[in-house]
């Protein structure tokens, strides 16, 4: 797991009832996911073709500056979460 933060919650039990996201609407959400997914599918993809992971890597690169090409304040919300 990245998130140390949420590896300790899910370790301590936290997570067993749900994780409050206070002031996280659904849109920013799914675009958390979104990140998230995409970064987890370059990983391994990554990792399983080793000759071609600088070309996945300038993939993501481009992905993200795409991802975060939106209003500012979407931005501000995203970096917040």
């Amino acid at each position: 797991m990245e998130s140390q933060t949420i590896r300790h919650m899910i370790e301590d039990g936290c997570a067993e009832s749900g994780i409050p996201l206070p002031n996280v609407t659904s849109r920013i959400l799914a675009k958390v996911i979104e990140y998230c997914n995409k970064h987890v599918d370059a990983s391994s993809k990554s990792s399983d073709d080793g000759a071609t992971g600088s070309a996945a890597a300038e993939d993501l690169k481009a992905w993200d500056a795409e991802f975060v090409k939106v209003d500012q304040t979407t931005l501000f919300d995203l970096i917040l979460v």
